[in-house]
């Protein structure tokens, strides 16, 4: 005889296991929204948490911030149009034009010239800048680089000669002005503004420098002209006021510009430009400039500045024109206004 078991669960155990299951559905599909997303793939960060990445030298990312308005470029290259007006006086006997002006007329004795442009010397300007470290931005060396520049005008002017005989007729004659600028360069730059940061820098500059000014050779002409080749040494500083404008300025000083010096040979013409006055001469200058510069699109910007560079020269010994038996003085100013175009890289 086969007996059989049967195995019988109570009721009330049933409906405790079905009224858990039920419980633990919705804490599943709760626990499915709670779930990092690095389990149901890759999702994109909000997107005013975005961030441009980039990597460092050991291979990890870092943010990469634009660059900040005036930061220094490698290369910049201006060409600006000029107008310049040129004045000249030489006085015998005095240390200044000055001086001899204010002296009574019947002591104002000697050959005296004074020159003045009738007409600005318009001309072009073409300078360079070539800072080979500029993106470097963790070096002190960013600021090193070299600074060229040309400038070449060409007008008339007026001419008056004095002497114990009277003064002469105003005569007309054409003439050339030309600089040339080699300097070494140094800038620190330091930041400026909050909200959208940019640059300003003061620098310094030392080098050499020549200015020529030739007048129309002819035999009823006696003037020569000035030719100077000279060190300089400057202090610069620009200064953002806002995203597209600058204040730029600075001031130098032209170490010994004696006249009578040019690179090229001349057969002995640059002389007379002491032999008339004296034996020998001493002299020095100065240089000052006031601008505002800033971008108009992507590499390209705008520079409008004014120029002043003074010579003063003091003879002595005599010359050979009449009065300047014991040396004199001679005093030259040019002033220009600069227009230009500035592309940087």
């Amino acid at each position: 005889m086969t007996t059989t078991r049967r195995a019988s669960v109570p009721s009330g155990l049933l409906r405790t296991l079905a009224l858990a299951g039920a419980l633990a559905a919705p804490a599943a599909a709760a626990s499915d929204a709670l779930t990092p997303p690095a389990f149901h793939g890759t999702r994109e960060s909000p997107a005013w948490l975005s961030l441009r990445l980039g990597t460092t030298p050991s291979g990890r990312a870092q943010a990469k911030t634009e660059p900040e308005v005036g930061a220094p470029t490698w290369v910049r290259l201006n060409l600006s149009l000029t107008a310049t007006w040129r004045r000249y006086c030489a006085r015998p006997g005095v240390d200044s034009c000055g001086e001899y002006d204010r002296l009574p007329e019947e002591e104002q004795l000697g050959d005296t010239s004074d020159f003045s442009s009738s007409y600005p010397y318009l001309g072009l300007a073409l300078e360079a800048e070539v800072l080979p470290l500029a993106r470097h931005t963790d070096s002190v060396l960013r600021g090193l680089g070299l600074q060229l520049g040309v400038q070449r005008g060409f007008s008339s002017s007026d001419v008056t000669l004095t002497g114990d005989g009277g003064q002469t007729p105003v005569r007309e004659v054409s003439a050339t002005d030309t600089a040339f600028t080699a300097q070494a360069m140094y800038r620190f730059y330091f930041r400026f503004g909050t909200t959208r940061p940019q640059q300003g820098y003061v620098g310094a500059r030392a080098g050499i420098q020549t200015r020529a000014f030739d007048v129309e050779a002819s035999t009823d002409n006696p003037l020569t002209g000035t030719h100077r080749v000279f060190p300089s040494v400057a202090l610069d500083l620009s200064v953002p006021l806002f995203s597209s404008v600058r204040l730029d300025a600075s001031g130098g000083l032209l170490l010994s510009p004696r006249p009578g010096h040019s690179p090229d040979a001349d057969g002995g013409r640059r002389a007379l430009e002491v032999r008339d006055y004296g034996t020998s001469v001493s002299s020095f200058g100065w240089t000052a400039e006031l601008g505002v510069s800033g971008d108009i699109w992507g590499p390209f910007g705008y520079d409008v500045a004014w120029r002043l560079a003074h010579f003063k020269d003091r003879f002595s010994g005599a010359g050979t024109l009449t009065g300047w038996d014991d040396g004199g003085a001679a005093e030259e100013t040019y002033s220009s206004l600069h227009v230009g175009l500035i592309a940087t890289y």
